[in-house]
């Protein structure tokens, strides 16, 4: 019983954001506000599946105590290992939970914040395709809605844990069950600095952050020369010299040791326009791992970062 309570608490305190108001899912996706208290019992329920709750991410004060990038589109989560990547080189701990069209990426704080600071701080790392929450700054209402993790979608029927990148794809995160309570105790939470906004910024400006030179991951050394050179190449050009493609830019993986019998039969590669220059450009559907050009060549050639770049710099590829 004492364990159960230690994890509502500490699962409430990471996840809820109002908690005098919560909203219900149906069956078609969407929510039906509650206009009652979140309790520890409905959140039980949510839980154990008897139904699924939203949560509105500001609370009564326009106080918020996670943001979220909502990857919504099929390669979602190889995008957000993108992002978790840039955040991590500015020391940012965030967090990739599986959704049923991609996946969102958590930060959590070390106390609630004005909505209008967390946006301030993140917003510049969400895509201009992506969805940021909180979606306004406080003052603005009761703000956005998002699905409380780890219940049971609604529609699709199926639960969606937090996972992290392992060399042989995927590690969830949230399961078992009976480590549940130990993980959630792990996560880090973030304090959040005072970001002062462009003058001339709107609520929606977004802006691609300071990257990290790959040769000294610690220093700030403007923009990547990695990213640089990813953005300069053909990539599609690149990437079909090793790939057979077809009219969509889909063909059969070329990392087999990630596929059944070492070969991929099932044409799971795909090549796609990065959604921002020089950044991701593939996605394997059954080793669910994408990455950049940089990141293709690294897997293909078996190289290290730093043995690749040295072989880029010498026109050896």
């Amino acid at each position: 019983m004492l364990a159960i309570t230690s994890y509502m608490e500490t699962y409430q305190a990471l996840f809820v954001g109002r908690s005098d108001d919560y909203a219900i899912q149906l069956s078609s996706g969407r929510y039906r506000r509650v206009g009652k208290p979140l309790t520890k019992s409905e959140v039980f329920d949510h839980l154990i599946g008897r139904h699924t709750c939203g949560t509105y991410v500001m609370d009564t004060q326009g106080r918020c105590r996670f943001a979220v990038i909502d990857a919504d589109m099929e390669d979602g989560l190889a995008r957000l290992w993108q992002i978790q990547d840039q955040l991590a080189t500015q020391g940012i701990v965030s967090y990739v939970e599986q959704s049923r069209r991609g996946g969102h990426l958590w930060v959590f704080f070390t106390f609630p914040v004005p909505a209008s600071q967390a946006r301030a701080w993140l917003l510049p790392f969400c895509p201009s395709d992506m969805e940021f929450y909180p979606k306004q700054d406080e003052g603005k209402g009761y703000g956005s809605l998002i699905r409380l993790p780890l219940g049971i979608h609604r529609k699709s029927k199926q639960r969606y844990p937090f996972v992290e990148r392992g060399a042989a794809g995927l590690v969830t995160l949230s399961a078992p069950e009976e480590q549940r309570i130990a993980w959630l105790a792990s996560i880090q939470r973030m304090e959040v600095p005072l970001v002062k906004r462009p003058a001339a910024a709107t609520t929606m400006h977004r802006h691609t952050p300071t990257s990290f030179s790959p040769s000294n991951p610690g220093r700030a050394s403007g923009p990547s020369p990695i990213r640089e050179w990813n953005a300069s190449q053909d990539y599609y050009k690149l990437i079909s010299r090793h790939v057979t493609l077809n009219e969509k830019g889909v063909g059969k993986c070329p990392f087999g040791d990630h596929h059944t019998g070492g070969e991929d039969t099932q044409a799971s590669f795909k090549v796609y326009e990065p959604g921002v220059p020089g950044g991701y450009c593939w996605y394997c559907y059954t080793w669910q791992r994408g990455g950049s050009l940089f990141d293709f060549l690294k897997y293909y050639y078996h190289l290290s970062n730093q043995e690749l770049w040295e072989r880029i710099q010498a026109e050896d590829i």
